[in-house]
């Protein structure tokens, strides 16, 4: 068998969340959103992105939540709420010492 090794391309991906975690962390509570690719190469590929719950419109949180629901979230909702819900998501190549890793790095509207 041969394997040709090949890197991901960053870029916009459509994409649905399939997973969610709250977690704590050394700067306190964050959302792991795992986000699934729908089509082209990377299809049915995991990719995940950090967000911290931040109570303020100008926050990614804030936007995030607006992107993945269509619309302004009300005061409380459920993490569930977001399961399946569809969007683009940036794609980013990060480093961390000599690991390469892929995550998301912001999310647009779904184009669909």
């Amino acid at each position: 068998m041969t394997i040709k090794f090949k890197d991901v391309n960053p870029g916009m991906y459509p994409a649905k969340i399939t997973g969610i975690k709250e977690q704590n962390g050394p700067y306190g509570e964050y959302w792991r959103l795992n986000f699934t690719i729908l089509q082209g190469e990377l299809q049915d590929w995991s990719f995940y992105g950090i967000v911290k719950p931040n109570p303020f419109r100008q926050s990614k949180f804030y936007r995030w939540m607006v992107i993945l629901m269509g619309e302004e979230p009300d005061a409380h909702f459920a993490l569930e709420q977001l399961m399946g819900k569809q969007c683009r998501i940036y794609l980013q190549k990060k480093t961390k010492g000599d690991k390469v890793y892929y995550s998301v790095n912001d999310l647009a509207p779904d184009a669909g």
